[in-house]
């Protein structure tokens, strides 16, 4: 049996990307489409080209300011945790 061997390509990471952001806390029309800097990952932490993203409860929760884990946040706000993807970049010493 011959073994094929595979290729991984590292994807073209642009300098800008198009997310759903807010800029201020409050009901739906608050999320906006903002051209924002492609984050540089910190060294324990890796970029991820998403291919697919999810909505969940708590980024209504985020996104209305009922939730927020610190006293002053930095907008834009960028709300998401879930999503697909491939590591597109990693820092230094990525922690998985």
């Amino acid at each position: 049996m011959i073994k094929k061997k595979t290729m991984f390509r590292t994807p073209h990471i642009p300098e800008t990307m198009q997310a759903a952001a807010i800029d201020r806390f409050g009901p739906p029309s608050v999320l906006t489409l903002h051209t924002l800097p492609v984050p540089e990952p910190g060294p324990h932490e890796v970029l991820i080209a998403l291919h697919a993203a999810g909505v969940g409860i708590w980024d209504a929760r985020m996104r209305d300011g009922a939730w927020w884990p610190t006293k002053d946040p930095v907008f834009p706000i960028v709300p998401g945790t879930d999503g697909a993807g491939i590591i597109a970049a990693k820092g230094a010493r990525p922690a998985f």
